[in-house]
């Protein structure tokens, strides 16, 4: 099928959830309540790194309402996991559900299962706790000094145990062709250290997970997740009880950018508490709790790039350090994926990527937004950026001179899951970029846009990107899982239920699923339901990261419509006494080729299946995507400094967009101006901050941690290329994480054509421009 045969997809299409959260009748997890439901607090280490040497509860349970107090010595002795993402063989085990020695301010000590919350508070109060204090690594350089002190002393590597060197989790050193002959031919070599930040993904809805003991000898699990199926294996892993002892029920989410990709310790907490009380247990994080446990990996990437003096790449070096915090919340180190990254930016034959993941005194970290990818992309754009001006060669040019294109190599997820770039376009967007933003006569450009406010400056930047659509791979890796899963059926009445467990973190994926299903079956949009479903009722299906809800989860859901459109032809067929090929099906209609005016209801077919015996139109599915083809993004921002306070205004971004077929307009349009607004923000203010010499967190909240405003965003502009994805369904690729990977190249290059003062370490916050501006002028 191609777009200009579609009905439905590439339309605007109202989410099938717009009206409930529109007035208000959306149910969250938050919103849920049952009988004689109790309340869960957590006991939190006021210290960054200690071991607990006593611990006495019994003023806990003076509290009216306390129900039952659990320490480390009520849990499984059982080192957990956090992600079921990729193959169990990788999967690093390094936490209990509670600790006798905590690792991070906020980690986990005790918790009480109460009536209400404030007897739980109360409780908390109650509990005695002597501390014996460790020495602090708050930082990854820190942590890999000699006399460091030691964060673990074990953790597991799937089901083997590992020896941990110092504070290094993890480590990594793959090559592609010879690295050393390349920088020996190179003619222009350019070495820089760039740092990034630790931003949160800040989702409006806060962690939530109410656990409800069924007669059964069941649990009911509701929970902010985005992967149920993921969520059960790790509880039943962490508890070391039986997968088939959980249901784990979907559930819309508020936002998530990856903060709920990982199954924390709450789920783990109130299940072990609903088990031992009887009781349904209700857990849900405070926002200083969400600051504590979730964000994006703060890393520090060194680049060595060689090229011709004509601009050609001919080597590349990255160097990576990951700071993963106190425990490998991710499963896997991200150091891997922001190497992966590098791998793919540019087509170059001799490449080497190094690194190591470090555990330091600092709260455990997600995947959020990009998995290693923003991190990766603000190095090497900012890299080319700076090898461009040295060269003398446009920025722009540059690009296209190295540019991955159809029928090159792509690391989608890091080395081990490799795909061919089947539909790239990326010269498209920076063709209509360049021309849209007047690209090439930005350096004649009036760089001071106020005569009578010559301290504001104005430039221009650009950046481009990518990231994958899910983690599929040629061959099966021995890395990641990416498979999905789907049950379709027609009801009575015409309308189709789709049942699977992709989780919809508010972008509409699910909306998305049903409008594959209605233009592929011939059905209205409005006919087309979408269950909520649960573990038991739904197949596997991975979670909903790596850009994948689309892409990966919508390939089964293209099975089944085909399935049961072919069906549905095949039963019509007896009805109009016809061969299936001379019928159409549209708009929840059957007929015959260019004779709509005859045509019958959908539900006539199933109703005359269902009573003549012909069967049930029903149809399951399960794909293992073959790729995991990148959807390119390019950037363009325009941007004022204020030189004498230091403040960046955006005036002016553009996004390009190679997301294959559109499906839902509303969505991806939704998708780019939520990327932009989180970019911006990596790019300019958010930072999750920790006293160094205490672990402390800075940021507890809103008042401290920095988010743009409304006020503050700029109109979003886009352009979108006429790509079509051969692997995708109906040639659509992914659209999430990609338009925010360049966002904060794009501004830091904005800011050297403005005032020609280069910022490598994120985010470019108003004191470091002002420090450098000072630097440049006393230079």
């Amino acid at each position: 099928m191609r777009v200009n045969n579609f009905n439905i997809v590439g339309k605007r299409q109202e989410k099938i959830e717009a009206k409930m959260k529109a007035t208000g009748k959306m149910r969250f997890t938050g919103d849920l309540r049952f009988p004689d439901m109790l309340h869960c607090r957590i006991l939190r280490s006021p210290y960054a790194h200690a071991v607990v040497k006593s611990i006495d509860v019994s003023g806990a349970f003076e509290v009216e309402g306390v129900v039952d107090v659990i320490t480390y010595d009520d849990v499984p002795k059982i080192l957990s996991m956090h992600q079921f993402l990729h193959v169990p063989e990788i999967m690093f085990h390094d936490s209990y559900i509670l600790e006798k020695h905590v690792r991070h301010v906020g980690d986990r000590v005790a918790a009480v299962a109460a009536t209400s919350v404030e007897a739980a508070e109360e409780a908390l109060n109650r509990i005695k706790v002597e501390y014996e204090v460790l020495p602090v690594a708050a930082t990854a350089e820190d942590a890999l000094k000699p006399d460091a002190c030691q964060i673990h002393e074990e953790a597991k590597k799937g089901d083997k145990y590992i020896e941990l060197k110092g504070n290094i989790l993890d480590s990594t050193d793959v090559s592609i062709g010879d690295t050393e002959k390349g920088f020996a031919e190179s003619e222009y070599i350019i070495e820089r250290e760039y740092r990034t930040s630790k931003p949160n993904p800040a989702p409006l809805e806060r962690t939530c997970v109410i656990c409800v003991p069924r007669d059964d000898g069941r649990l009911d699990v509701y929970a902010t997740s985005q992967g149920i199926h993921a969520m059960r294996m790790n509880m039943s892993h962490s508890l070391g009880i039986s997968a088939s002892k959980l249901n784990c029920h979907r559930m819309y989410l508020g936002g998530a950018f990856g903060a709920h990709i990982h199954t924390g310790f709450i789920e783990n907490i109130c299940a072990l508490l609903a088990m031992r009380t009887g009781k349904p247990v209700r857990g849900e994080k405070t926002r200083e709790e969400m600051f504590l446990s979730c964000g994006r990996h703060p890393m520090i990437i060194k680049v060595k790039a060689g090229f011709k003096k004509d601009g050609t790449m001919l080597a590349l070096h990255a160097d990576v350090t990951d700071d993963t915090g106190a425990y490998a919340f991710s499963g896997s180190s991200k150091m891997s994926l922001a190497a992966g990254t590098c791998l793919s930016m540019y087509r170059c034959p001799n490449m080497r990527i190094t690194g190591v993941s470090v555990y330091t005194n600092t709260p455990p970290l997600s995947a959020m937004r990009g998995a290693g990818n923003p991190q990766g992309n603000w190095a090497v754009e900012t890299m080319m950026d700076e090898a461009a001006m040295e060269l003398g060669i446009d920025p722009v040019e540059l690009r296209f001179k190295n540019n991955v294109d159809v029928g090159d190599l792509f690391y989608g997820q890091g080395p081990a899951v490799k795909s061919t770039i089947r539909s790239c376009g990326t010269s498209e967007l920076l063709n209509k970029s360049t021309e849209i933003m007047d690209w090439y006569d930005r350096n004649n450009m009036n760089h001071v846009p106020y005569p009578d406010k010559p301290w504001i400056r104005r430039g221009i930047g650009m950046a481009r990107g990518f990231h994958t659509s899910g983690c599929g791979s040629e061959k099966p890796n021995a890395f990641i899982i990416d498979h999905s899963a789907a049950f379709m059926k027609m009801n009575e009445d015409g309308t189709a239920q789709i049942m699977n467990s992709a989780a919809d973190c508010g972008s509409g994926c699910l909306s998305s699923h049903a409008a594959l299903a209605a233009e592929i079956i011939g059905l209205k949009y409005e006919d087309v339901m979408v269950n909520q479903g649960d573990t038991d009722t739904t197949p596997f299906d991975g979670a909903t990261h790596a850009s994948r809800g689309l892409y990966g989860s919508g390939q089964p859901i293209v099975k089944c419509a085909e399935e049961l459109h072919a069906k549905l032809l095949e039963w019509g067929a007896r009805l109009f006494q016809c061969g299936p090929e001379d019928l159409e099906i549209k708009d929840s209609k059957i007929y015959i080729h260019n004779k709509p005016e005859d045509s019958r209801p959908v539900a006539d077919v199933v109703r005359a299946a269902h009573f003549k015996g012909w069967g049930v139109a029903a149809s399951n599915a399960s794909v293992r995507p073959n790729a995991c083809p990148p959807h390119f993004v390019t950037i363009f921002v325009e941007i004022e400094v204020n030189t004498l306070t230091g403040m960046v205004k955006v005036v002016r971004a553009l996004s390009g967009v190679d997301a294959g077929t559109i499906i839902n307009a509303n969505n991806v349009e939704g998708q780019v101006t939520g990327g932009m607004h989180m970019g911006l923000g990596f790019a300019l203010m958010e930072d999750t901050l920790f006293d160094k010499g205490t672990g402390k967190l800075l940021t507890p909240n809103f008042s401290k941690y920095h988010l743009l405003t409304s006020m503050d965003m700029p109109e979003v502009e886009m352009i979108f290329a006429g790509t079509y994805e051969p692997t995708g369904p109906l040639g659509a690729k992914a659209i999430g994480e990609g338009v925010t990977n360049p966002v904060a190249a794009a501004v830091g290059n904005a800011i050297y054509n403005a005032c020609g003062i280069r910022i490598r370490d994120l985010p470019c916050t108003p004191e470091k421009i002002i420090k450098a501006l000072k630097e440049k002028n006393e230079a």
